[in-house]
């Protein structure tokens, strides 16, 4: 199963998500970094508050060291990424999925991930309606920590984003004011 494959379920104490076989294994997790790190930014990403439970959440200093990175992503981002989400396309697993978290409150106004199931890098131009995001004008798009890009949002208060997805992975943006 690929790391997409590996959807929101929980890390059980030995090292297998539940439901899965052999194939689903992460353990040495040492051995699955791609696959753990995937599995928790899309736990996080979604705004699930994850239980990881088990005997460990790390098993080398490379493996503590990535679980560090994605829990200090979460805390950065934690108030837009438990905000409320708008599903951008419903997944199949044959196409990329997304979904947008929107605060008008908030700096972030909204974050957006993207996710390729597939074996093939991914390149769409993808609507995101930034309505609920309280932006009217204008919006600030980051890939990352990347440079942001402003676009004008149409009548419609969306704008259309040029998203590249690497083959069974992910990216995510950040919308600012």
């Amino acid at each position: 199963m690929g790391p997409y494959g590996i959807g929101m379920l929980e890390l059980c104490s030995f090292g297998r998500i539940q439901g899965g076989g052999a194939e689903a294994t992460l353990e040495p997790l040492s051995e699955h970094l791609y696959e753990y790190k995937t599995h928790m930014i899309q736990n996080y990403g979604a705004g699930v508050q994850a239980c990881y439970r088990g005997p460990r959440l790390y098993d080398t200093p490379q493996t503590k060291e990535m679980v560090t990175e994605v829990i200090q992503w979460y805390k950065k981002y934690r108030n837009i990424l438990n905000s409320d989400i708008i599903h951008l396309r419903r997944p199949d697993a044959r196409d990329w999925d997304g979904l947008m978290h929107v605060n008008p409150n908030l700096k972030e106004k909204g974050f957006a991930m993207f996710y390729n199931p597939t074996d093939t890098v991914m390149v769409r131009t993808i609507q995101l309606p930034l309505y609920y995001s309280g932006l009217t004008q204008t919006a600030r798009v980051r890939e990352q920590e990347g440079k942001p890009v402003t676009y004008r949002l149409d009548r419609n208060y969306t704008i259309e984003l040029k998203v590249t997805i690497p083959a069974n992975g992910y990216t995510w943006y950040v919308i600012e004011q």
